[in-house]
């Protein structure tokens, strides 16, 4: 079963600006989220700060993505450490982005979920 993959505003902004140039990334790009929507867990999981994400490697880039139910919510794409920089800043904003909130309704998970998953991010348990 393939989960339903859905990509924030930020995602698709970076994936094109990353890729626009180069079509073997994006190649590579897009064959590893066909992968990620097969099966999520491939991704390592996140720790600390990050907890409750997981990432996936395409050298030297990195997608950051959450699983929420059988949906996976694409949050960036970057270089390594300016991914992993950025991404809490990104989290923030995401809490604020009517268009992921709006494609997460229509996948069945409501808003209320999905703002207490992201403020769950990088707390224990």
């Amino acid at each position: 079963m393939a989960f339903q993959t859905i990509a924030t505003c930020y995602f698709d902004k970076k994936f094109k600006k990353l890729t626009k140039k180069d079509g073997l990334l994006k190649e590579r790009v897009i064959r590893k989220l066909q992968e990620i929507s097969i099966n999520p867990e491939i991704g390592e999981p996140k720790r600390h700060a990050l907890r409750g994400l997981r990432s996936e490697h395409l050298d030297p880039f990195v997608i950051i993505y959450i699983i929420i139910k059988d949906v996976v919510l694409l949050i960036n794409f970057d270089n390594h450490d300016q991914a992993y920089d950025s991404t809490p800043q990104i989290l923030d904003r995401l809490l604020r982005d009517p268009r992921t909130i709006e494609a997460l309704e229509s996948a069945g998970i409501k808003a209320e979920e999905y703002i207490h998953f992201v403020k769950s991010i990088g707390k224990t348990k």
